[in-house]
């Protein structure tokens, strides 16, 4: 290709219409030439491997742009790009490992733009694209714009959506039922993954940067006028059944309030806010970026005052300026005076040590007085705590907020919200205050986990009344409270045989073996004394039981689990 050969030759574009199945880019001339910009757009893939036979003789090269790179990608050759700032590819299910190989080789890029069409694998995994950044020390931005299939509920989770979105990427879905392939019975859709991540080693400075400017719009940030809402209402807002349970393990002065359910988006803290408020026209963006520029403007205040507790501010300001990034306690701090109000934060007694004792505080506002509002935001997690515990190598963390509300004077509401409570220990906790550095420490009280206090539930004799019997309206009404009052009590008793079985089984799985034998030794003596006092009949009618059950058993296993039963007696 003579045309390489022209010294004043910068910007080389070549173009090619005719789709085979793979094109021969070996064929360039390998002459050394001024090149700084390569844009190369087939009609049909390439193959890396070939073609980096002739990029080493682009000794200037600065941008390069490929059309579409195969899958058959092997190894990346040992040739590193000095001078290359500007990479664009387009993919064809290539492999996230072999982009992370190829910015190996390229120790000055500043650019990287992904398209095309990519295996799931890797490019929905957070840890892969920061992996990415650290292999290339000089990259700033990475543009995606990338599609790929897979099932049709897989992508919704949380643990995949909130880590991209942290890296502003987000992944949608762009299919609907009448778009999707069905492979061994399983749907999937089209998935769009896009954005342009960035991790620069000056985004805190930027962030500064563009706080200031913004806080010089007083058009912008008109006070908000925040009325907050005290008391749940049936018919505006629902409850987090899950955050309810885990409220039972508060301190017993909010034992009595509500969890309302809110999105779970990683934006929870700021959901929370917009329920309390009742103002639709608010969003969790507008009350991010105004806790951003609290924290950023009052930044000394706010490290000398919880750095050593969840690290520097500025680690957190980065973090916060991520749309979807989950929130700490430096957002609930800096929202008091964000909205001039109190916020209590409650946290419940599950791992508890006094590291935590601040998470039970009252956080008032520089301008506080006698008259100013309290709102409550506990924290919770989304799952109930074995399954917590399960994803989490038998350790429990808050993953979620949920504001908190008195119950409605109305008696339909009341009837509505009837929620289990457990008594404590009857020692009274002390509500901790932070204001002017001052942290007073909270007493926690003992929770009773010995579920063998429950007693059981008598049904009132009102409710086995049947229809037949009811000649009069008010006997009616009397008869329909009664169902109604025998109902929530049921649903209390199930409830506290709920939360008995999860504490059982937290403490079962938390045992040592020596504490797991020292409860089947006890439990063998309990049955024990208890067969000592059954009378003969009892004693027959309980073994008969016993046989039935075990044949029952017996005629429902497998024969290899019969034969596995039988090897082990």
């Amino acid at each position: 290709m003579p045309i390489l050969s022209i010294s004043s030759l910068h910007r080389l574009e070549i173009h090619t219409d005719e789709i085979v199945e793979t094109t021969k880019v070996s064929t360039l001339a390998t002459i050394p030439s001024y090149i700084e910009q390569f844009i190369f757009n087939s009609g049909s893939t390439i193959n890396w491997n070939e073609f980096s036979l002739t990029l080493p003789e682009f000794t200037r090269i600065r941008l390069l742009s490929i059309s579409s790179i195969d899958r058959n990608q092997k190894s990346v050759p040992s040739f590193i790009f000095q001078n290359l700032r500007t990479l664009s590819l387009g993919l064809l299910e290539v492999s996230f490992n072999w982009i992370i190989q190829l910015l190996a080789t390229t120790p000055c890029l500043v650019k990287l733009k992904l398209a095309g069409l990519v295996d799931a694998d890797g490019f929905v995994v957070n840890q892969r694209w920061i992996r990415l950044f650290e292999s290339a020390q000089t990259l700033v931005r990475i543009f995606v714009n990338v599609s790929l299939e897979l099932d049709n509920e897989s992508y919704h989770c949380e643990k995949i959506q909130a880590p991209l979105c942290a890296l502003n990427l987000s992944l949608i879905c762009n299919g609907d039922d009448n778009d999707c392939n069905v492979y061994y019975g399983t749907v999937n859709r089209w998935w769009s993954l896009r954005g342009k991540a960035s991790m620069a080693s000056n985004y805190y400075d930027q962030i500064r940067t563009i706080c200031q400017q913004i806080e010089t719009l007083e058009w912008l940030l008109t006070p908000i006028q925040f009325a907050p809402i005290t008391h749940f209402d049936p018919k505006v807002h629902r409850v987090d059944q899950k955050a309810n349970l885990y409220l039972q393990k508060a301190s017993l002065d909010v034992q009595n309030m509500i969890a309302i359910e809110v999105a779970a988006d990683g934006n929870c803290l700021y959901n929370s806010i917009i329920c309390l408020s009742g103002n639709k026209a608010s969003t969790p963006s507008k009350l991010r970026v105004r806790s951003l520029i609290e924290l950023v403007k009052n930044e000394n205040f706010y490290h000398n005052r919880f750095a050593h507790i969840v690290g520097p501010v500025n680690e957190a300001i980065k973090n916060i300026a991520r749309n979807f990034s989950f929130s700490e306690l430096y957002e609930i701090a800096a929202l008091s005076n964000v909205l001039k109000c109190n916020i209590q934060s409650v946290y419940p007694t599950i791992a508890y040590c006094s590291d935590l004792n601040i998470m039970n505080n009252t956080f008032e506002h520089a301008q506080c007085s006698i008259a100013s509002k309290t709102i409550c935001l506990f924290w919770t997690h989304t799952e109930s705590e074995i399954e917590a515990r399960r994803s989490n190598v038998g350790n429990w963390s808050p993953n979620h907020f949920v504001p908190l509300l008195l119950p409605s004077d109305n008696s339909q509401s009341q009837n509505y919200l009837a929620q289990p409570k457990i008594s404590g220990s009857g020692s009274t906790p002390t509500k901790a205050t932070t204001k002017n550095n001052t942290l007073t420490q909270v007493r926690i009280p003992e929770f009773n986990a010995d579920h063998n206090e429950m007693q059981p539930f008598q049904v009132p004799s009102t409710v086995i009344t049947t229809t037949n019997e009811i000649t009069t309206p008010r006997t009616n009404r009397r008869l329909q409270l009664a169902e109604t009052c025998a109902s929530v009590e049921s649903t209390i008793v199930e409830h506290k045989r709920m939360q008995a079985r999860e504490r059982m089984a937290a403490k079962r799985a938390a045992a040592t073996p020596e504490e797991a034998e020292r409860q089947r030794i006890l439990a063998r003596e309990r049955s024990a004394a208890r067969r000592a006092t059954l009378t003969q009949e009892k004693a027959e009618q309980q073994r008969t039981l016993a046989r039935e059950r075990s044949a029952t058993r017996r005629a429902l296993l497998t024969p290899d689990e019969v034969e596995q039963q039988r090897a082990t007696i």
